[in-house]
């Protein structure tokens, strides 16, 4: 998903151009250019993932604390 620099608020677009020293959206090329692209994990994907951990990761030890420790 691609996030372009008319997609901000008013004031967003303010704050962005001073954080980055320009102008105008011009000066960084986000007139044409996206200010960020933004890559979503397809539930698929977690899926596979989640798979993926549980078969290669011993989750049996927990947070690694000694049997007489607590946690807080």
């Amino acid at each position: 998903m691609e996030i372009m620099f008319d997609d901000l608020t008013y004031e967003a677009q303010k704050r962005l151009l001073k954080e980055a020293g320009a102008s105008t959206p011009e000066d960084m090329d986000w007139d044409t250019n996206p200010i960020a692209i933004v890559e979503l994990e397809t539930v698929e994907d977690s899926d596979d993932m989640d798979e993926e951990l549980l078969n290669d990761e011993d989750l049996s030890g927990g947070f690694g604390l000694a049997d007489d420790e607590e946690l807080y």
